[in-house]
């Protein structure tokens, strides 16, 4: 017996083989649509059944990668991938492991595009697909993991790593913002631009943290290295931390007055500080980076010491990070020359080319 009913709006199959009753979301509300996967269904059913290598479906792969895999990654890593997953979900949900193909794979990141999500996004969410599958090679579910080569023949069609970014604020342009912005939302700006601290660092933030009289903030281990650091705190954010008031509720340093509640983010607060500052295309991570440029080019403090402070995993990830500003001195001493009257236009002959 076998058949399909609707659940809702979407529609779902039964069926019965040797004895037992198997019961399958088609994850569609278009009906013929169910009717092929209820076929594509039934054949798996047969070959599980009578004898070949059981198949395994997207879902048990999915629910059994969440409760093995993620706990043993990092905090920030298990948040990505579960922000995949949602996506993943929604176009594996049905199909079993063996049919996620190079054109399953395809329709995923044509949807995905479709969404205007960035080349970037479509392969962390590949990635994390690549890592379930790995996974699945382990548990002896999968033979072979088909993702790392459709990546790396995406790539040369357009799907690589959108450019990082490189945004920073200047002196002048930090004054204006901060000056433009409410308290809460001010306190938050200069903290991030003189201690470098993650969002969630900064956000996550508690008072027993904060030693004033080493002058020191000691982040957790719960940061994307996996590693605790000593962070110097500069007579700026000494003064903020005096003066912001503190919440006997709460053991965090950004508080909402309104609510009792640490903040999560402020991006609102500084997406309308730039509005009133008339600056354009800043994110919140620019200021950490903004932190990182002031160390190396006002403070004269080596890669070494960036990445330190920074809490990078390697110095080759503080190099790569911040290897732009090395092209903007260069630009800017060409710049320099040129305004001295070295390699001006004035100074280049003229040649006239004959008709």
């Amino acid at each position: 017996m076998a058949g399909i009913y609707r659940r809702g709006k979407r529609y779902w199959a039964r069926a019965q083989r040797k004895g037992r009753e198997y019961r399958r979301s088609l994850a569609t509300t278009n009906h013929a649509t169910a009717e092929r996967r209820l076929r594509e269904w039934l054949e798996e059913l047969d070959a599980i059944a009578y004898g070949d290598k059981p198949r395994r479906f997207w879902e048990e792969a999915s629910e059994r990668f969440i409760r093995e895999h993620l706990p043993t990654i990092k905090r920030s890593a298990a948040i990505r991938y579960g922000v995949s997953l949602k996506h993943l979900d929604e176009h594996f949900s049905g199909k079993m492991l063996h049919q996620i193909t190079s054109a399953e794979m395809s329709e995923f990141e044509a949807k995905r595009r479709a969404q205007d999500v960035s080349t970037s996004t479509i392969r962390r969410d590949l990635a994390c697909l690549s890592s379930l599958m790995t996974s699945a090679q382990d548990w002896e579910w999968i033979e072979n993991n088909p993702v790392p080569a459709f990546l790396r023949r995406r790539a040369k069609r357009g799907l690589k790593e959108g450019e990082a970014r490189t945004r920073y604020l200047t002196e002048e342009e930090e004054r204006r913002l901060l000056e433009a912005a409410s308290p809460p939302v001010r306190w938050a700006m200069m903290l991030a631009i003189d201690t470098g601290l993650r969002r969630e660092e900064l956000f996550g933030l508690c008072w027993v943290q904060v030693d004033p009289l080493r002058g020191l903030i000691d982040t957790t281990r719960r940061t994307k290295s996996g590693r605790s650091r000593k962070v110097p705190i500069p007579p700026r954010s000494a003064q903020i931390l005096a003066h912001i008031p503190r919440n006997l509720e709460s053991p965090h340093v950004l508080v909402n007055p309104d609510t009792g509640e640490r903040y999560v983010q402020m991006n609102k607060g500084l997406k309308a500080a730039c509005r009133r500052a008339g600056l354009i295309d800043v994110q919140w991570h620019d200021l950490r980076r903004t932190a990182g440029c002031r160390w190396l080019q006002r403070d004269g403090k080596s890669m070494e010491e960036v990445s330190l402070l920074l809490g990078h995993s390697s110095v080759l990830v503080t190099e790569n990070s911040y290897a732009f500003l090395e092209a903007e001195k260069v630009a800017e001493s060409l710049a320099g020359h040129t305004k001295a009257g070295t390699g001006t236009a004035e100074s280049i002959p003229i040649v006239k080319v004959r008709q």
